[in-house]
């Protein structure tokens, strides 16, 4: 049988250190599939941009440049544009990650065994060697508003617990964006990210579309690797903020307008009783009430280098 083809998307912004490592840990450990890696850059400063360009000299890489920032969304589907057309599988892999295991040998197997698998994750952990949360739960009102251990009560296997150290693979809501691996044809079928997410939320969303059309979501805890949480985004208000820009986009998708009142509701409660810790809670809490709108988002800032 011939070998699959696997095209591996990574994204840089102002953080060559982390893809070089990156990629040196895919050449190191793949074996058993045929791989591209594209890396896509997007719009770091030049001399950040300048600092990557080496990359481009590793075996099995292709770097393609953005002139502006498309966020997670954009830029990984920029990355799908350049990609092998016959690819079997994508992988859509944090940039500020390395691989432990053959990840992406272990994910082909598994996904070849399971039709039903639209997409699977890795097991991660962090830089100190932590095994950390892969997976998470798609936002319901119930969840919310009465708790994840509650409703799991009532459906745990929807709501399979997050903390359990899993030996074997397990059906799960959704795998972290850090480590999507997902099969081509039910991603070209859904139409890939909706890149009206900028920089949250894609995960929930892209399972959504997948579960839609019959194809579930894994963790194959046997594929390890590390993710360097947080090196690549600077938390501020406007960064914030898009979390609940994309979470509110989601909510308009799948909920209806009752439902999207009462996560209005909980979320600007949430964030207002925090507000003595920091006054960002209190913005937070206004601009959920203002209806989160998508017009402020970071997207529409960009200029065009």
């Amino acid at each position: 049988m011939n070998q699959r083809f696997v095209s591996i998307i990574l994204l840089n912004y102002n953080s060559h250190q982390f893809t070089f490592d990156c990629v040196d840990s895919i050449n190191e450990k793949t074996q058993n599939v045929q791989y591209e890696i594209i890396v896509v850059d997007n719009n770091s400063a030049p001399d950040k941009y300048e600092a990557l360009q080496p990359v481009a000299d590793r075996p099995n890489v292709r770097l393609i440049r953005s002139r502006i920032n498309l966020g997670f969304s954009g830029g990984n589907m920029l990355g799908v544009q350049f990609a092998n057309p016959t690819a079997d599988y994508y992988y859509f892999l944090n940039n500020d990650c390395i691989l432990r295991t053959n990840v992406c040998s272990q994910l082909t197997l598994f996904m070849d065994a399971t039709p039903d698998a639209g997409l699977c994750g890795a097991q991660m952990f962090t830089g100190d060697g932590s095994r950390e949360a892969t997976f998470g739960y798609l936002p319901t009102l119930g969840s919310k508003i009465i708790g994840h251990s509650f409703v799991r009560t009532f459906n745990p296997a929807l709501y399979p617990a997050i903390q359990q150290v899993y030996t074997e693979p397990i059906r799960v809501p959704f795998i972290m964006g850090s480590t999507l691996f997902v099969r081509a044809s039910a991603f070209h079928a859904i139409g890939g990210f909706d890149v009206a997410h900028f920089l949250y939320v894609e995960e929930e969303d892209v399972a959504k579309r997948l579960l839609q059309i019959g194809f579930y979501a894994y963790l194959v805890p046997q594929a390890e690797y590390v993710h360097f949480t947080g090196q690549s985004t600077t938390r501020n208000y406007d960064v914030e903020k898009e979390y609940y820009i994309s979470l509110f986009h989601y909510f308009r998708k799948y909920h209806s307008w009752p439902a999207r009142a009462l996560f209005r509701a909980y979320y600007v409660i949430k964030n207002g009783r925090k507000f003595y810790q920091d006054r960002i809670y209190a913005r937070l809490a206004g601009f959920i009430w203002r209806g989160s709108p998508m017009r402020e988002s970071l997207r529409h800032r960009q200029k065009i280098r």
